[in-house]
């Protein structure tokens, strides 16, 4: 499925327009952010100890560290209004901490930091050169390897806070979530000691990409529930002549809200992105104006989002950075508004119809050629079926993982399947070659196949002598916590193809095959090679 691959045309956002990068200023606010939210994190787990419990830390937690993940580059009253907010909590829970220590008459606990809770909060240069300041002794004092494990760790912390309030919005009440919770703090804490057990970190990595990976499959489950099962579906990129919304990021939610809410104002609605994961859902073919997909992807937003003639949705989690995107055009259901975006409130998305009805709209159309999506669990069973019965001809199973389709990666795979040996069975979810040995799923949506497979093979295979291998190339918001629940489930050889720079820089690849073994792919013959041992 090459809905983001075209032979003619390669245009990179990121390398272009540098947009994947984090510009300085939104870096050391991020260091601030972070300050402040370990220290958040350090009083609510002593509090949590005595059975308090903090609703609204929870909740500035969770939003907070949302938006870490985005690249955005905030505005100065609202991240002053974000460490006011962050720093009152704080001031809030240390003081209940310290009453209730007196009044049980057990010794504080204090913890070092470069926070003053008692002086005002100064203005943004000042926190800019705070948190410049605060990175700065980071690298002096932590040694590269130990640096980029804690990346590790926030980078977890993010993933864990997106899949939490996700599956909030399917479901309030999943002990799941309040487990993944008290790991997003657990893991906050180990920044306020980054030279702590290097083993008790690597053991809470481990324990909280497990928790993660129960709360991804959840809301796989949460969603089937609500939109029914998965199925193959075309997707249509062609469009046509009327007014048109592209909705961004991967929030379902958020797209079945504003299909509710347009279902009868004569507006075409264009999935963009990871929100193609849509239509492979029977609840969505319902809304006859969610009329296709529109353009290449993640890393190429910058023109994608430039040429749709039409109203912009940014959902909530969405990597796109828009800072040179100021038109008026763009809107946000997020907690924190990028500059150029309009906020949305309480679904009502009148503004957003509005512009899409001001904007010129698609005048003639263009007919493409659609892409399939989705799977069929009864096809991939039956296929499985047929590797079970003939395992004795197999010594190795390759999964190549769904991926972006750039031009580097499409070479590599074919000639990876023009070398594949007979002995070696492939699943495929990227390319197709007609071969026995090789079975190919046309769905690229999401991770949660990739576990449905592996579930059945790990038991049919286990004890076997019969190694997994998989390739991934597709780099989201969980990556990393996808990688350790990989390892950590028996895969013999993770191989990773190079990520956008919006996702992994390669500091934290070095570290990931340090020690989770990650193996970067170079060469198909040699990393063939590297499976047949």
């Amino acid at each position: 499925m090459f809905y983001n691959y075209y032979e003619d045309y390669q245009y990179d956002s990121c390398v272009s327009k540098g947009i994947c990068s984090i510009g300085p200023r939104t870096s050391s606010l991020q260091e601030i952010l972070i300050m402040y939210l370990k220290l958040l994190a350090f009083y609510t787990i002593e509090l949590k100890s005595f059975g308090g419990h903090n609703k609204d830390a929870v909740k500035v937690i969770l939003e907070t560290i949302s938006t870490l993940m985005a690249n955005m580059e905030y505005q100065n009253k609202q991240f002053s209004e974000i460490i006011l907010k962050i720093k009152t909590l704080t001031i809030d829970s240390k003081n209940t901490y310290l009453k209730i220590c007196k009044e049980k008459d057990i010794q504080s606990k204090f913890i070092q930091t470069n926070i003053k809770l008692d002086e005002k909060i100064d203005d943004i240069t000042s926190l800019i050169q705070q948190g410049e300041k605060e990175y700065t002794n980071r690298v002096e004092h932590l040694s590269p390897e130990r640096k980029n494990l804690l990346e590790v760790i926030s980078f977890i912390i993010k993933s864990l806070c997106i899949n939490i309030i996700e599956i909030k919005s399917y479901s309030e009440n999943e002990e799941l979530a309040d487990d993944g919770f008290y790991q997003i703090l657990i893991l906050l804490n180990f920044l306020n000691f980054p030279d702590g057990d290097l083993e008790e970190i690597l053991d809470e990595i481990k324990k909280s990409a497990n928790i993660d990976n129960k709360i991804y499959k959840r809301i796989q489950e949460l969603k089937s529930e609500r939109y029914g099962e998965e199925r193959e579906y075309e997707v249509s990129f062609s469009t046509r002549p009327n007014k048109a919304i592209l909705v961004a990021g991967s929030s379902l939610r958020e797209l079945e809200d504003l299909l509710e809410y347009t279902k009868d104002k004569n507006i075409d609605i264009y999935t963009h992105g990871e929100m193609i994961q849509a239509h492979a859902y029977p609840k969505f073919h319902e809304y006859e104006h969610l009329r296709g997909h529109f353009g290449i992807g993640v890393e190429n937003c910058l023109l994608d989002f430039a040429t749709f003639p039409g109203g912009i949705l940014i959902t909530k989690f969405a990597a796109e950075s828009v800072e040179y995107l100021y038109r008026g055009r763009l809107f946000t259901t997020d907690f924190f508004v990028p500059k150029g975006a309009i906020k949305i409130e309480n679904n009502d998305y009148s503004k957003l119809v509005e512009s899409a009805n001001q904007a010129k709209g698609f005048k003639r159309g263009k007919e493409k050629e659609p892409v399939k999506i989705g799977y069929s669990k009864a096809a991939i069973k039956e296929k499985l079926t047929y590797l079970f019965n003939n395992k004795d001809k197999y010594k190795h199973i390759i999964i190549f993982a769904p991926e972006t389709y750039n031009h580097k990666n499409k070479m590599y795979y074919e000639n990876m399947l023009k070398n594949i040996p007979d002995d070696i069975f492939v699943i495929s979810f990227s390319y197709s070659k007609e071969k026995d040995n090789i079975f190919y799923i046309d769905d690229s949506a999401n991770f949660s196949i990739i576990y449905y497979i592996l579930d059945i093979l790990i038991s049919e295979f286990k004890n076997s002598g019969i190694d997994i291998s998989i390739f991934i190339s597709k780099c989201d918001k969980h990556i990393i916590s996808n990688i350790i629940r990989l390892k950590d489930i028996g895969l013999k050889h993770i191989f990773l193809s190079k990520c956008s720079p919006i996702m992994l820089n390669p500091a934290l690849i070095d570290i990931l095959t340090k020690y989770y073994d990650i193996i970067p792919a170079n060469h198909p013959v040699d990393d063939l090679k590297k499976i047949t041992g």
